[in-house]
């Protein structure tokens, strides 16, 4: 259920993605040097790029959050007009 949830949330962000860009959704790899038109993904606080985030295991997410637009820009400020997808991955049982 949780994968399902996962592949939605991103699929919703790829539509809003879409939407905002003409490119062809090839033609991205979201990191910090990427398109800045692209919502930024923010992996337990960390810039990630969308290759990464893709590669996550959906076991491993505990939450999922996507601001946009106006949301977006009141909560994180001006640096995230184009979106913010925050994943909050479950803490670790083992301690290094």
């Amino acid at each position: 259920m949780k994968k399902i949830v996962f592949i939605l949330m991103l699929a919703i962000c790829g539509q809003f993605v879409n939407a905002q860009t003409p490119k062809p959704a090839t033609a991205h790899a979201n990191d910090a040097k990427g398109d800045p038109s692209l919502p930024t993904y923010l992996v337990d606080g960390v810039e990630t790029p969308y290759a990464k985030v893709l590669k996550i295991n959906t076991a491993t997410i505990e939450s999922m959050n996507v601001y946009k637009g106006p949301d977006a820009v009141a909560k994180f400020g001006a640096k995230y007009k184009h979106g913010i997808v925050l994943v909050k991955l479950k803490k670790s049982g083992k301690k290094n």
